[in-house]
């Protein structure tokens, strides 16, 4: 029988310890109580472009693939679009011929992208605390109520993936041990308020189970990007029409002009 030393006990029972962690505060929804009771959840989304970092770890340096990752963008959201129409939202999805037939949009996004990006740089690590998103601290900025007004949609949808893989030398120097990584993170930003109304992760027990490594993304990016959108927002709550909250149009107006003055 093979024995096993008490070093490499400890090695496995720390790891243990860390991936239950990690499966116990990486919650899948974190959202506001308005949205989980329905008065802020939304009826129309648009789901912006998605940004997809592909990085290739080498011996000496981190290489980021760009062309790759233009190919996954167009397909995660793509895919994402299809899984809130799945939950019975209408969806306006913001892409190339939606710019070239409004070259305003082009500006109010990439501004809103700014705005959110900043916002996901400073806080970013705070997201996954409940509280915080449910005392409504994380606002993407008057970018995004802009943007949400011109396209006449109730929230917008920003959507971030993050893919790191080794290299082959990198792997074989960890005898084929781990090192790759992947993270989607959908969040859902109110139209009126553009308060954060919901931050949607895939947990941590669900990453590695169900989807390939990298050059399975490289080879079938479609069925791959529809798996990481399928898993990550399957248990987002259904739009209810019904019990959403509209804010007075004239209040809606007062706001955009204050802006635009």
């Amino acid at each position: 029988m093979n024995r096993i030393d008490s070093k490499t006990l400890t090695v496995a029972g720390t790891a243990a310890a860390l991936l239950l962690t990690c499966q116990l505060t990486l919650a899948k929804v974190i959202a506001t109580e308005e949205f989980e009771a329905g008065s802020t959840r939304p009826i129309t989304v648009v789901v912006l472009p998605s940004q997809v970092e592909l990085v290739k770890q080498k011996l000496m340096r981190q290489e980021a693939q760009v062309e790759e990752s233009g190919d996954l963008e167009a397909h995660l959201t793509a895919a994402v679009a299809e899984q809130f129409r799945a939950h019975g939202y209408q969806v306006t999805v913001v892409d190339a011929d939606a710019i070239t037939e409004d070259p305003a949009v082009q500006e109010l996004v990439i501004d809103s992208n700014r705005r959110f990006d900043e916002l996901m740089t400073n806080v970013g690590a705070r997201f996954s605390k409940s509280k915080n998103v449910r005392n409504r601290e994380f606002n993407a900025g008057d970018e995004a109520k802009l943007l949400a007004s011109h396209l006449d949609v109730d929230a917008l949808a920003f959507a971030r993936m993050q893919i790191a893989a080794p290299a082959a030398g990198v792997r074989a120097l960890n005898f084929g041990v781990g090192g790759e990584s992947s993270m989607l993170t959908v969040t859902i930003v109110d139209g009126t308020s553009a308060d954060v109304e919901a931050y949607i992760t895939l947990p941590v027990r669900r990453r590695g189970s169900m989807f390939g490594g990298h050059d399975d993304i490289i080879e079938n990016p479609e069925r791959e990007m529809r798996n990481y959108a399928t898993a990550t927002l399957e248990e987002i709550p259904d739009a209810e029409p019904s019990l959403r909250v509209e804010t007075s149009s004239e209040d809606v107006i007062s706001d955009l002009e204050s802006l635009l003055e």
